[in-house]
């Protein structure tokens, strides 16, 4: 938050600054900086602005006074008597001089304060949004354009309501001619939040899936939340193979949209995908530009997310070339490919499942090249709504003509998964366990040294603990 006072937060909020101390010097205590924002008081920095947000679990105006302790101010929404609720703590507040700013909203004003930033960066913003692949997209796409120029993207999974802004509030921090933010919903009218927020000039689709059903209802409204993320004047690049995006094609709002994908109509496109023993090479076309390009990852949906990336780099006009070389030395957040101590492979997909992500993580198992066994270890997926075992057999269904031995799932929605998954694929050997520690000391005992293994399910099945028995140094 690079010459940010306490003066524009006050503003920008429209609050009112409280000074406990009664002492204190307002205009004074107006022209201090403020650092960053922090929204845990256990991780509060010195100069931060602590924003107390009233969550469903938690409320953050319980701790102001834990976080004032470091923090430069307190974002609060609540008056000091009703933060301070006992003599002795109002007294203590006073004494060390606590900075609070009063909002109708804390929530609101942490938007207001990442959309007040955002006006002020000048380059080219580009979104990512979409069901499944935004991560993985968002660093392709960075990677792409960061052969040529300085890149800001979204820091860790900043992507959500809360993250959005104080993703925005870093822009200033560090000098950059291009940014990169990573946009995720899972609730009706978010997106249009974010995307007040992050005002991207460039934004990008990847898919239209299933996740967060229980929320949205339909993937029809899935589509048309995500689709909030471009404003009309905005470029918009959709991927050609999803139907749902492929159907909106003259129907969208932006002054451009471009698709991308290996559809041959796509203006963006893949051709010659061939895989390797490390990875994947493909062509990249537009126009009468052809481009190889060599991933050192598997699977169709990378070759996809590099089709845009190497898309928008085109459409910037920047060295394609020097992407494509770039993209050569990907390194994904996700799908982290470990090696156990016997030599067995094990792709680590833990962060989080939808059917789509699961599916795209099965093609990437069965084109894997080894001389031994192909495992998938999957778990319960949530968030799909009322149709949660239909999408569940779903997985199970795809199973079909793929080149993979084991199935080991853990959890009761998973069972659909295995009981579809040995009826498309009767070759199939299919363990299923109610238990971690269970599938661990199996898959312990079973994997051999040249085997691999994917381990996919939902964050909350805790399939990082799988991980971390058959490779304990995991992080």
């Amino acid at each position: 938050m690079k010459n940010i006072t306490i003066r524009d937060i006050v503003r920008t909020t429209e609050g009112t600054l409280i000074c406990m101390r009664e002492s204190e010097d307002e205009g004074e205590v107006a022209e201090r900086s403020v650092r960053d924002i922090c929204l845990d008081s256990r991780s509060v920095n010195e100069g931060d602005l602590f924003v107390a947000l009233a969550g469903e679990n938690t409320d953050g105006h319980r701790y102001i006074s834990q976080a004032l302790e470091t923090a430069a101010a307190a974002l609060t929404m609540r008056a000091p008597e009703e933060v301070y609720t006992t003599p002795e703590s109002l007294e203590a507040a006073k004494k060390h001089g606590d900075i609070l700013i009063l909002v109708k909203d804390t929530e609101k004003a942490l938007q207001d304060i990442g959309a007040y930033i955002r006006m002020q960066y000048e380059p080219t913003v580009i979104g990512v949004t979409g069901s499944v692949g935004k991560t993985t997209t968002r660093r392709m796409i960075a990677t792409a354009l960061g052969s040529s120029r300085e890149v800001y993207e979204t820091p860790g999974n900043l992507n959500s309501r809360y993250g959005v802004p104080i993703a925005t509030s870093r822009m200033l921090d560090e000098p950059s001619e291009i940014a990169v933010l990573e946009l995720g919903i899972d609730r009706i009218g978010e997106m249009d939040i974010l995307q007040s927020v992050a005002r991207p000039e460039i934004a990008v689709v990847t898919m239209i899936g299933t996740c967060h059903m229980e929320y949205f209802g339909t993937q029809e409204m899935i589509r048309e939340q995500k689709l909030r993320c471009a404003s009309s004047d905005a470029v918009l690049f959709l991927n050609a193979d999803d139907p749902m995006l492929w159907e909106m094609k003259g129907h969208t709002i932006t002054k451009e949209t471009c698709y991308y994908g290996f559809r041959p109509e796509a203006e963006y496109r893949a051709e010659d995908v061939e895989q390797t023993e490390t990875g994947v090479r493909f062509r990249y076309c537009h126009e009468d530009t052809r481009i190889p390009v060599e991933l050192p990852v598997a699977g169709q949906h990378n070759v996809r997310n590099a089709v845009v990336a190497m898309a928008i780099t085109d459409y910037l006009g920047m060295d394609l070339t020097a992407a494509a070389e770039a993209l050569g030395e990907f390194r994904p957040l996700r799908q982290i490919t470990r090696r156990m101590e016997s030599g067995t492979v094990v792709i680590d997909d833990t962060y989080n499942a939808s059917p789509d992500s699961m599916k795209a993580l099965l093609s990437v198992l069965s084109d894997y090249h080894t001389a031994g066994k192909r495992w998938a270890v999957l778990g319960d997926m949530f968030e799909l709504g009322e149709n949660e075992l239909a999408r569940h057999a779903e997985v199970g269904d795809f199973f079909a003509g793929k080149n993979i031995d084991h199935l080991v799932t853990v959890g009761n929605m998973s069972k659909e998964i295995a009981a579809h998954a040995k009826e498309a694929l009767p070759t199939l050997d299919v363990k299923s366990f109610d238990d971690l520690s269970e599938a661990s000391g199996y898959l312990k005992k079973e994997l051999a040294p040249e085997d691999v293994a994917v381990v996919k399910a939902s964050h909350g099945m805790h399939f990082d603990e799988i991980v971390k028995a058959l490779i304990p140094d995991a992080k």
